[in-house]
């Protein structure tokens, strides 16, 4: 019998897979008859799925109703999906054979997790469950497979969609796989090659029109991939040549092109605009000198940057990124809230100075919750106001910067990447502030010798090392940003200010009464009625009380202000759980996305921070970060009253 076209491909192919994964390399190949295997590495499974053969009469040029079905298996580090046509039956067979035997000698026996869509036929078009997700596992009663299907069904009875838990039934089945199509594993059955079949049911799609519904599908994926990886878990159990710390390492160790791609375009959109330097006035200074000479009688007209570029442009650019084709289901995830966020900075710049702005800034950074508010309240009321921030022995600009210039030395002795610069301007409201790799320091400033130290462990060794160690890693957005990561800088640098001891009680009373400017510029009260709350009830100084209302009242109201006290308070909540803060630093994230973080260092995508802060080995850092973990905020502000 002649060889077909397709044998020589399928023969180069199972002749990678001897060579490159013996090796423990990198696979990712596409085959005959359409479709595509990718093994990132020396894995323990494979997901497999194989589109529908054509029935009787139907041409070649007809599409499998379920074309998207495929994408259940894409996001796992070792798949294979492929034609379901009787000719390439054979092929694809040996190819799993092949699989096995290169895997055998390294990690013992094969796990194929073959999944299907199950036939509407059985179940979806009823309207009970035409929208709860449902699975029907099949495997042969082999005691050897019995944990691991155990862990793969409370996996998936964990999967929720429209608010409804699956269903999982569980068969015995000599024969498992996809209905109607040869076992993949009957070449290699003999030699340990194990089979898991894995019906969907298709819930991402209409029933009756075949019409996909992408974003069912997409969280579809994602939960998917999580019950696979704690099935796949419990398989490697039962091998002692295997361990694995945990089911996510289970997980893609690399960061395909595609995903790449998308990263890439998503932080060149983020470093083309700085947000909170655009809606920074540059005019504080005057509208103080104009406010205090006016008796502290007349609000100011401020005044900010051109913008530099057009936001609806960027819009275009940034609703142009193909996320669809990133195969990796946590990254996704990832990549599309940064898209939601970047587009709310953009609408917020395209609006700055109108009422727009100001919910533009609500869906950006939201309202300080009512807990929020009473701690800021309790600890007004019970810290009794210093001085306002002027005093005849500040540290002058000058001084300011050659300090910070000492600090990024010393971080730059250990990481050469890390180069930062130092501008003195006149055109921040804050005496300090960073944007992106550049430290901002106000000619105007008025820092305390005591607190130059503490400042700079916040601008520093908090906002500029998570940045520098967000370069160091292959996920760009660890240093352009996670969405909503402001909350969690904002609250490490304060928790930095604590940690070297320099935290004081006026510093603090600051971060609560922004937290109360924030919430009465949300209740429509003007910038005098805010000041006058802050002045008059709450005993700020006159300048202290200015710019606080300023920096809540810039742009037509932003609410970015109540961050840094509920950064703080979150984060040692998240201290006091037991939770480590080493993880933290390793670039610019949000306490929400932390698991992502530890799933992406188990996995291999990401590394440890490449510098902890300069206060990491100093023995009172220690004691203090202890008591962080034990007291709440009220309690630790007693100690330094």
């Amino acid at each position: 019998m002649p060889a077909r076209p397709a044998d020589a491909d399928f023969d180069a192919l199972i002749a990678i897979v001897r060579d490159r994964l013996s090796r423990n390399m990198r696979i990712r190949r596409n085959l005959p008859g359409g479709g595509r295997l990718r093994l990132d590495r020396q894995l323990p499974f494979l997901c497999v799925y194989r589109t529908p053969p054509r029935a009787e009469g139907e041409s070649p040029a007809d599409q499998p109703r379920d074309r998207s079905a495929a994408e259940l298996v894409t996001t796992e580090a070792a798949y294979l999906f492929a034609s379901g046509e009787p000719e390439f039956a054979e092929r694809l067979s040996q190819l799993c054979a092949a699989i096995n035997e290169v895997l055998r000698d390294h990690l013992g026996s094969l796990l194929i997790l073959e999944l299907w869509s199950l036939d509407d036929g059985d179940d979806a078009a009823k309207s009970r469950t035409a929208l709860r997700p449902g699975f029907r596992i099949t495997a042969s009663a082999e005691p050897t497979l019995a944990s691991t299907v155990d862990a793969l069904a409370e996996g998936l009875r964990a999967i929720k969609l429209h608010g409804l838990r699956a269903d999982v039934e569980v068969i015995d089945d000599d024969q498992p796989g996809a209905p109607g199509l040869p076992s993949l594993s009957r070449q290699c059955a003999a030699d340990g090659c194990l089979t898991i079949g894995i019906g969907v049911r298709p819930v991402y799609r209409n029933a009756a029109t075949g019409e996909l519904y992408p974003l069912v599908l997409q969280s579809l994926r994602r939960q998917l991939a999580v019950a696979l990886r704690k099935g796949v878990f419990a398989f490697t159990g039962r091998e002692k040549s295997q361990p694995l710390a945990h089911y996510e390492a289970l997980g893609p160790s690399t960061i395909p092109k595609a995903a790449r791609a998308v990263d890439q375009q998503l932080s060149e959109i983020s470093q083309s605009f700085d947000f909170l330097l655009q809606v920074t006035p540059v005019n504080a200074e005057k509208a103080w000198e104009d406010f205090e000479a006016s008796g502290y009688a007349k609000a100011p007209t401020l005044h900010y940057r051109p913008l530099p570029y057009h936001p609806s442009l960027l819009k275009r650019q940034l609703y142009s990124i193909p996320i669809e084709h990133v195969e990796d289901a946590s990254l996704v995830q990832l990549f599309e809230q940064k898209q939601d966020e970047l587009d709310k900075q953009l609408d917020a710049l395209k609006h700055l100075g109108t009422r727009a702005f100001f919910y533009d800034s609500l869906h950006l950074y939201g309202s300080p919750d009512e807990d929020l508010v009473r701690l800021a309240d309790s600890i007004l009321d019970h810290t009794r106001a210093a001085a306002d921030d002027i005093h005849e022995n500040c540290v002058p600009a000058d001084q300011v910067a050659a300090a910070a210039r000492e600090h990024i030395d010393y971080y730059h002795q250990r990481l050469p990447d890390f180069q930062a610069s130092v501008q003195v301007c006149d055109t921040i409201a804050s005496a300090l502030m960073v944007a992106q790799d550049r430290l901002f320091i106000s000619e105007r400033s008025s820092i305390r010798p005591q607190r130059l130290e503490p400042l700079l462990h916040h601008e520093v060794g908090t906002h500029l090392l998570t940045y520098f160690n967000g370069r160091q890693q292959p996920l760009r957005q660890l240093y352009a940003g996670f969405p909503g990561y402001e909350a969690l800088q904002e609250g490490l640098a304060v928790l930095a200010e604590y940690l070297v001891g320099g935290l004081s009680v006026g510093r603090t009373r600051t971060l609560a009464a922004r937290v109360l400017a924030v919430r009465s510029m949300l209740r429509g009260e003007s910038f005098m009625e805010t000041f006058e709350l802050l002045h008059d009830e709450h005993h700020l100084g006159p300048r202290s009380a200015f710019m606080t209302a300023l920096r809540v009242h810039r742009g037509g109201g932003l609410s970015k202000d109540a961050i840094y006290l509920r950064g703080l308070r979150d984060l040692l909540t998240y201290l006091r759980e037991g939770h480590e803060l080493e993880p933290l630093y390793v670039g610019k994230i949000s306490l929400e996305e932390v698991r992502l973080v530890q799933e992406l260092r188990r996995r291999g995508v990401i590394q440890p921070p490449a510098l902890l802060p300069r206060f990491w080995d100093e023995p009172n850092y220690r004691a203090r970060l202890a008591l962080c973990r034990r007291l709440s905020l009220v309690e630790l502000l007693e100690q330094l009253l």
